[in-house]
């Protein structure tokens, strides 16, 4: 019977991921099977694989349902974008039925780590890496105190919950703009400290719904790197510079070795992605670390590197390390590409 690789429910690149799979298992003329699940109905992810699971919508009928899926398609390793905790908590289980497992990292503190952005600058800041400096924010006074002397030291600052995804809960807080200015043109992500304080004081009278994270807004531009690392070593990576709705691909530079470093201090495995933006003297700063695809990684095939690909190529078996860190590297071409959508 054929192996299979599994990528089970994931962010927002899992279909990108899969067709790159594929299409490097058809470039190189391999003989296996890919396998894609998720909780919910998305067969824009699942019809691009070979074979279309729907995972269990408890936790615990979850290892169950992989054991029997193991079992009859000959999986060999199983990739996972979400429950990272969960699986990792179970990898002695999960390895036991023979299968190769990927959660972003091995050790559990380090996948906390990366989902506490203060506590990932603090760490960066213990290493001597450059990272942008943060200050968690719990209640509205401590909000409004460190608004007060942000104005007065006349720096721009940004706000963004401590734990989450997707930029959800990011604002600019710009002095310079009006009281609609959230309102009239919510995509520009900027709203004036007076209305945003308001806006926390109305829905609690001191302690913050969740923890902030408080930091300055630096001027960019803002690089994204994707990585495939392998237990803390740099196996292959490609940095996307961000300007506007371009992105600019590159393989070199002070960043994306910041960001390779940061990879290999956080102990990754598997695809993982770091970001970095410039401050205003043009020195790339740490923002965060995802154990986890960006959703624009496989931007980089443009450029001729197919990181789920040769990803896929080391998790069966079929080539070895010296030869990942080779298809990593050869062909490559900077490239330009612009950020597009389809249905």
């Amino acid at each position: 019977m054929l192996k299979s690789i599994w990528f089970m429910e994931g962010l927002s690149s899992q279909r990108d991921i899969v067709l790159a799979v594929t299409d490097m298992r058809e470039k190189l003329g391999h003989a296996f099977k890919v396998i894609a699940s998720h909780r919910g109905n998305r067969p824009e992810i699942t019809s691009v694989a070979d074979v279309s699971l729907t995972e269990p919508k408890q936790d615990s009928e979850r290892l169950e349902f992989i054991k029997n899926v193991v079992a009859k398609f000959n999986v060999a390793a199983i990739h996972t974008g979400r429950n990272c905790h969960w699986f990792e908590e179970r990898r002695q289980e999960i390895e036991s039925l023979g299968v190769s497992l990927t959660t972003g990292s091995m050790d559990l503190d380090m996948i906390s780590l990366a989902d506490d952005k203060v506590r990932y600058a603090h760490f960066m800041e213990q290493y001597k890496l450059p990272v942008v400096p943060s200050v968690q924010i719990n209640d509205v006074s401590e909000l409004e105190s460190q608004i007060s002397s942000k104005l007065v030291e006349g720096e721009l600052s940004c706000i963004k919950p401590v734990v989450g995804i997707y930029g959800i809960g990011f604002w600019i807080l710009d002095p310079s703009v009006g009281p609609m200015a959230a309102f009239s043109n919510p995509d520009n992500r900027r709203v004036h400290p007076h209305t945003y304080v308001s806006a926390m004081r109305s829905e609690t009278p001191n302690k913050l719904p969740e923890s902030m994270v408080m930091m300055p807004y630096l001027v960019g531009p803002e690089r994204s790197v994707d990585m495939l690392v392998e237990q803390g070593k740099v196996i292959a990576a490609v940095s996307r510079r961000k300007e506007g709705p371009l992105q600019y691909i590159e393989q070199s530079g002070e960043a994306f070795e910041l960001a390779k470093a940061c990879a290999e201090l956080m102990r990754a495995d598997g695809l993982v992605n770091v970001q970095t933006r410039n401050n205003s003297e043009g020195k790339p700063l740490l923002l965060e670390i995802n154990m986890r695809p960006s959703g624009g990684i496989c931007y980089s095939r443009s450029c001729g590197i197919n990181l789920p690909g040769i990803f896929a190529l080391r998790k069966l078996g079929l080539i070895d390390q010296e030869t990942a860190i080779a298809m990593g590297k050869d062909g490559f071409t900077p490239t330009v590409v612009r950020s597009v959508s389809s249905v």
